[in-house]
């Protein structure tokens, strides 16, 4: 594998400064959140947005300055544990994005580019490494990890929605902890994701995209993605206490590629429908009301992925010329 125009773009002071900037735009969306308005939560997930578009537009080297500069305007803005957070959460998984985005390869005079499932499952494994990660640092063998969950949000709730009654607030509190550190990650990697996505959208319709925009409907993964979702739902199932919540969570983000892939399988099949755009924003209306249809399409990514169900489904073309 090699860069795939990276290396030939000149780095001239104007892609300097526009990194420069885009770093500590990037910066003050993410510390918005300190604000506490509603607002503020918008513009943090629009915070890997400049980092992004400066990568996707201009390469690794312009992407590493900005978010060099993101970090050091985080630090400047909201001290060492803001700066360390902020590269963690946006800088270093923006940079990798770029990276692999745009790495390809030539092979009998065509280039190949890397795969976007493979970025989507190597996130997926970086947020379950913090998690982990977290876990060593954060947790000492006499704690409970529900109930330190639980502890934490409780104290949120006390803060943010202190009117609420008791009970009301012990029952969310009891139905968030459950999943709230998997919730936490996914939220972050879809975050990233749209932003990239929106990045690559607004730099091909500029006609200064690097890489040529992906067909997403041909969405893949690679084969261990499925292993390793396997392996964290049967640990789940297997195991207890502690091992059992860390496999739960584990298994709901990794299980975010086939709720990708499996969409991809939804939209072929929509497609074979008259009414195809009404359909699927009354399904994507759905899926963000209920977490549980997610659960059937995860089903059709994983079906995907062994027997390739896409391939069996007619195209939309091929059922109007039969017509």
């Amino acid at each position: 594998m090699q860069l795939g125009e990276d290396e030939k773009l000149p780095l001239n002071m104007k892609v300097v400064l526009f990194a420069i900037g885009a770093g500590a735009l990037s910066s003050i969306l993410a510390l918005s959140l300190v604000t506490g308005s509603g607002l503020a939560l918008i513009l943090a997930y629009l915070a890997p947005f400049p980092l992004l578009l400066v990568g996707l537009g201009n390469g690794a080297k312009p992407a590493a300055i900005a978010a060099l500069s993101g970090i050091v305007f985080a630090i400047l803005l909201g001290g060492p544990l803001s700066g360390s957070i902020f590269a963690v959460m946006n800088t270093f998984p923006c940079w990798l994005a770029i990276r692999l985005a745009l790495t390809s390869r030539t092979i009998d005079g065509r280039e190949e580019w890397f795969p976007i499932g493979n970025i989507l499952v190597t996130f997926a494994g970086y947020g379950s490494a913090l998690f982990v990660l977290a876990l060593a640092f954060l947790v000492t063998p006499s704690d409970s990890l529900v109930q330190m969950v639980r502890d934490f949000l409780s104290a949120v709730m006390d803060t943010v929605a202190a009117s609420l009654p008791v009970k009301q607030k012990e029952g969310f509190v009891d139905q968030m902890a459950h999943f709230f550190p998997a919730m936490v990650l996914v939220s972050w990697m879809l975050m990233t994701c749209i932003n990239a996505i929106l990045a690559q959208g607004v730099l091909t319709k500029s006609g200064k995209a690097l890489r040529p925009k992906p067909t997403y409907g041909d969405l893949s993964l690679p084969d261990f993605a499925s292993w390793a979702f396997i392996i964290c739902a049967a640990l789940t199932v297997l195991s207890d206490g502690d091992f059992e919540y860390v496999a739960r969570n584990l298994t709901v983000v990794m299980a975010l590629p086939f709720l990708a892939l499996g969409l991809t399988v939804v939209h072929k099949l929509v497609r074979l429908t008259r009414f195809a755009g009404a359909l699927l924003a009354a399904f994507y209306l759905l899926l963000l009301l209920s977490i549980w249809v997610a659960l059937p399409v995860i089903g059709l990514g994983l079906i995907e992925q062994w027997i390739g169900l896409r391939n069996r489904i007619p195209s939309h073309a091929a059922i109007q010329e039969n017509d």
